[in-house]
C-alpha cells in the first residue's frame, strides 16, 4: 500500500532548479543566497493528524525575541519535552501522546521560530536552544527531552546551557558539521565553492567555526547522563557516520538501530515509541536486541 508522502514545498523545488544558474552566472550573489537560504525556513502543509493533534492540545504562546512561540501541552504529570527539527512542528510526535500519557507523564513541544504556528522566516540551532532554555524555566526541568534531527542537537546544546534533565534521546540527528553542510548543498545543488564563503559568514556572525556547533563537537561538555540516539539504516539525510561519531565521544551512549523507516517516518514507528518511553521509564532488558525491520 502505497504511503501518503508530504511534498517537498515549491519554493524549496524551485531554488534546487535555479541555484546552480545562479551559481554559474553570478557566483558572488550565489554565495550571498546560499547563506539566506541556510537560515530560512519553510512551513508544510499539516497533515490530517498533526492537526487533529494541534486541536486536542492545550496551547500557549511565549515571546522569544519579539517572535510568538506557539507551545503545545498534552495530558498531566512530570514533563517531557519532545523538539521537532529543521521545517519540522512540535505536532509531529503526535504518535509518542497517548504512550506518553498513559504512563503519567506531560507531553511538552513547540514551533520554534519560522515553523508551525510560531513567528519568523529564519531560524537557526541556538535559537531552538534558546527556546528550551526558556521552557526549562516554566517546568523547571525535564523528565526527559527528545530530539528529532536538527531538536536533538539543539536539545543536547540546552542541556550543556544548564537546562535541568539526565536523559536524552536523540532520533535522526545530524551530528557532524562537514556532513550537514555537504547534505545542504545537496538539496539545493549547490558546488563546494560556496563552503568557504558559508564557513567565513558563520565565523564572523557568531564567532565560531561551524563545527564548533556541531554535536560532535560539543559533546565533549556534555555531562554524565542517560543518552540514547536512535537511527534508521535507510534514512536518506542523515548516515550512520553521524551516531558513530557520537559513540566514539561518548562510548555509554546506548544506540537502537532501525530500518526502512527513512528520516521522518521513525517519529510514528511503535516500537521506537516504546524504546524511548522505557528509555525514560528505565525498564530496559540489557540483553533485548532492539535493531527493528518494517516488515
Amino acid at each position: 500500500m502505497k504511503k501518503n508522502s508530504i511534498k517537498t514545498p515549491l519554493p524549496l523545488r524551485i531554488i534546487s532548479w535555479t541555484f546552480p544558474k545562479v551559481e554559474f552566472l553570478v557566483p558572488w550573489l550565489a554565495q550571498r543566497w546560499f547563506v539566506n537560504i541556510f537560515f530560512s525556513t519553510a512551513k508544510y502543509k499539516l497533515p490530517y493528524g498533526e492537526v487533529e493533534a494541534a486541536e486536542q492540545a492545550n496551547k500557549y504562546k511565549i515571546d522569544f525575541d519579539g517572535k510568538a512561540i506557539q507551545v503545545y501541552e498534552w495530558g498531566e504529570g512530570n514533563p517531557v519535552l519532545m523538539v521537532h527539527g529543521w521545517m519540522g512542528r512540535g505536532t509531529q510526535f503526535r504518535k509518542f501522546i497517548s504512550s506518553y500519557n498513559e504512563a503519567g507523564y506531560k507531553v511538552v513541544s513547540f514551533d520554534a521560530t519560522g515553523h508551525g504556528q510560531s513567528e519568523g522566516k529564519t531560524s537557526h540551532i541556538l535559537e531552538f536552544a534558546k527556546i528550551i532554555e526558556l521552557l526549562n524555566e516554566k517546568y523547571r526541568g525535564f523528565e526527559m527531552i527528545v530530539g528529532h534531527s536538527l531538536g536533538g542537537v539543539s536539545a543536547m546544546h540546552s542541556v550543556i546551557n544548564g537546562v535541568g534533565t539526565d536523559k536524552l534521546v536523540m532520533i535522526s540527528s545530524p551530528t557532524i558539521g562537514s556532513e550537514i553542510v555537504k547534505e545542504f548543498r545537496k538539496k539545493i545543488r549547490a558546488s563546494e565553492r560556496m563552503v568557504p564563503y558559508f564557513e567565513s559568514y558563520i565565523e564572523q556572525k557568531f564567532g565560531k567555526a561551524f563545527e564548533e556547533f556541531s554535536a560532535e563537537y560539543v559533546i565533549d561538555q556534555l555531562k554524565p547522563m542517560e543518552l540514547l540516539l536512535i537511527y534508521d539504516e535507510d534514512d536518506e539525510e542523515v548516515s550512520s557516520k553521524h551516531p558513530e561519531a557520537i559513540i566514539r565521544k561518548y562510548p555509554t551512549a546506548q544506540y537502537m538501530k532501525t530500518q526502512g523507516l527513512g528520516h521522518t517516518r521513525i517519529l510514528k514507528d511503535g516500537i521506537v515509541i516504546k524504546r524511548t518511553l522505557d528509555h525514560l521509564k528505565q525498564n530496559i532488558d540489557e540483553s533485548a536486541q532492539y535493531e527493528h525491520a518494517m516488515p
